[in-house]
């Protein structure tokens, strides 16, 4: 059933004059929340906090604003916002949330963790008509370009580590591990991710020994040779099963790495014995007799161990057993790889095991494996005592700053996994954090029902984005009284248009490579930006989801829903494509059949919202896509308008009343419908 509604909301515009100049505000403290005379750096431009914390500062509008933090016993920070979720925020325009930072003492360091990484395959070989990221002749400064969003996060930290989930060689060789998918990095890539400011690399993972001895020798040749630190992988298995050994903060720590199966290809993935190089296995025995090995010899082990399923939102049952053992054993933190989607933190018996850490740089074109973050570790000795989740969002394969409702989507994913677990997050600026004891003012933030502003009718969809993420939301629908509703998540999370140019990475999302499609700031439903298609007479234009959804759960009561204005009368069209379990993906893009869920005609006039419910694919689909047909019949060419468009799958049924339950759980949602 396909639903046009016209949309009364008014005031929802945000029309920024470039050019205008806004204070951005907020608010330094400690982690017992007492003012810190901080110094702080918006864009470049200095300033010191007042005695109270609070800070002021009159800039010029631009489209992003990173803010830097520094005081004398603290540990630095730094926190980067867009425009529009500034000026949008639901408390006070243009102030940030309060920014905690952490003391210094004596024992304590401060490390950071990266998900999975590699710069081959579609870095150098994009899809047609994408932009080459790596360039044959220009590899040490691209690979560079590639993480220079992240450097000033990374460099902040006393010891940075990522999953190198690739062989590094110069091209690729002859001879390969027979299997589906083998990657390859250039050399390059180590002395980029040494330029960002990582320190070690584990290299126990399912791509280590992807081209045989030949790849492996190549690995550990190129990371000895740039004085990159590793473990995780050798020449024979009791070489792989050593241990990196770093001094931080006065302690001892061990870094292990580990992969989680051997792989059903001969030969194996992993080590064996004097035979074989690779990756060590990591049997509960191996990992429990080096973490044992290691505590013997005064170190602090942290584990780091690839495994469960990729996409899944929870760690497979043999991978939690192995890592709760591990911690049982001696290990002082434990951090889970594979899924290429971020998990959830867990403090188990006061350690801290954070599940998958998802993507730190990959080309997967999956909508859910973009979303990722950067993980916070501070320790003293072996003591956990706090973390901190910084958002990241592989825009076009590069990882960037996540802002706007990418942040919301990814701390709220992250939130409610963890709280799943027991574990509670907080908010210190647009970060997410863990501590190992919640203050005891600490209660869950919750839904609470206003009387909404004026808006639409009854099966409107609305958005529940918000800022901070974490702070208890109004819901933004009009609803006569006892009306039903449900909570939905948007799987895209980026159908506002306001950070596409963010950052000067090409964002790969959407159709926009064909003539006459493109992002405009000509007009916008909401922020300033939206997806112009233009529809010549008598013709139709196609956008809407460049790649396939991967992520989702078969069989679930969705919705597609756009903000749509046009300049003539057009029909819309929303057509469902599915890739099948054994299709290719280009073949699958070019050839399989668009079903289509319904249409609507739109005249010229105010912004109408138009939704599209359907159940997604349940048997036979590795994944889905929509896409939107706009079609022309008047006799002049027609330009069409698209904003805020989502991709929810709902996640309740229809309830009624506001119950405690409800309200708990509300702010894991992105998405509410109201219905008589």
């Amino acid at each position: 059933m396909l639903r046009i509604i016209t949309v009364l909301i008014v005031g929802l515009l945000v029309s920024a004059n470039a050019n205008a100049a806004e204070a951005i505000s907020g608010r330094v403290q400690d982690e017992a929340g007492a003012a810190i005379t901080a110094r702080i750096s918006v864009n470049g431009k200095q300033l010191t906090t007042q005695p109270n914390g609070d800070f002021s500062v009159q800039l010029d509008n631009q489209d992003i604003y990173q803010v830097s933090f520094s005081a004398d016993g603290f540990y630095p920070a730094v926190h980067t916002f867009s425009r529009y979720e500034l000026s949008t925020s639901e408390t006070v325009p243009n102030r940030i949330p309060p920014v905690t930072l952490v003391a210094k003492k004596q024992g304590r360091t401060l490390m950071v963790f990266g998900g999975d990484a590699m710069m081959g395959r579609r870095f150098s070989k994009p899809f047609t008509g994408e932009p080459v990221l790596i360039r044959p002749e220009n590899k040490a400064k691209d690979t560079k370009a590639i993480l220079k969003h992240m450097k000033p996060y990374i460099e902040i930290a006393e010891f940075a580590s990522v999953n190198l989930e690739t062989q590094v060689i110069e091209a690729e060789p002859a001879s390969k591990a027979p299997k589906s998918v083998t990657f390859f990095t250039p050399p390059e890539t180590i002395d980029a991710l040494q330029w960002a400011g990582i320190d070690y690399v584990t290299l126990g993972n399912n791509h280590t020994y992807d081209y045989l001895d030949e790849g492996l020798n190549s690995t550990l040749e190129h990371l000895q040779r740039r004085g990159m630190a590793y473990s995780g992988a050798g020449l024979t298995e009791s070489d792989a099963l050593k241990s990196y050994e770093a001094q931080l903060g006065g302690n001892r720590y061990a870094f292990q790495g580990y992969v989680g199966w051997t792989g059903s290809a001969r030969p194996s993935q992993v080590a064996e014995g004097d035979v074989k190089g690779g990756p060590p296995l990591g049997t509960s025995n191996h990992i429990v007799a080096a973490v044992s090995r290691d505590r013997q010899q005064g170190l602090l082990p942290v584990v780091q161990y690839h495994g469960s399923l990729e996409y899944g939102e929870e760690p497979s049952l043999d991978t939690e057993t192995r890592l709760k053992g591990v911690i049982d054993a001696g290990a002082v933190m434990a951090l889970g790889h594979h899924p290429h989607v971020y998990q959830g933190l867990e403090i188990y018996k006061g350690k801290l095991i954070a599940w998958s850490l998802g993507n730190f740089t990959f080309d997967q074109y999956f909508y859910t494996a973009q979303k990722s973050a950067l993980l916070y570790v501070w320790m003293d000795g072996e003591n956990f005592h706090r973390a901190e989740v910084v958002p990241i969002y592989l825009k076009g394969y590069v990882p960037t700053p996540a802002t706007g409702e990418m942040r919301h989507s990814i701390l709220k994913r992250i939130s409610m996994l963890s709280a799943r677990r027991g574990t509670h997050m907080a908010a210190s600026g647009g970060h997410a954090v863990v501590q190992r004891e919640l203050p005891p003012s600490y209660t869950p933030t919750t839904l609470e029902f206003s009387q909404p502003r004026s808006a639409g009718p009854d099966d409107a969809i609305f958005p529940l984005t918000h800022f901070p993420w974490n702070n208890a939301v109004t819901a933004i629908a009009s609803a006569p009284e006892n009306a039903q509703y449900r909570f939905g998540k948007d799987l895209l999370s980026r159908g506002d248009f306001e950070d596409y140019h963010n950052f000067e990475s090409p964002d790969r999302s959407w159709l926009d490579l064909t003539p006459g499609i493109g992002i405009t700031d000509r007009v916008a439903f909401s922020g300033t930006n939206s997806l112009g298609v233009v529809v010549p007479n008598h013709s139709s234009n196609e956008t809407g989801m460049r790649k396939f959804t991967r992520a989702f759960k078969p069989g679930s009561p969705s919705t597609m829903t756009a903000m749509v204005k046009s300049e003539g009368p057009v029909t819309v069209i929303f057509l469902l494509q599915k890739r099948g379990t054994r299709d290719r993906l280009t073949a699958a893009l070019e050839n399989n059949p668009k079903i289509e869920l319904g249409r609507a005609i739109v005249k010229p006039g105010d912004w109408q919202q138009i939704a599209v419910d359907f159940i997604s694919p349940r048997v036979g689909a590795r994944s889905f896509r929509v896409l939107i047909e706009a079609r022309n019949a008047n006799g002049e060419t027609a330009t069409v308008y698209l904003d805020d468009i989502a991709l929810v799958e709902w996640q309740t049924p229809f309830l009624e009343g506001a119950s405690s339950d409800t309200n708990a759980s509300a702010n894991n949602y992105s998405h509410v419908q109201f219905k008589n």
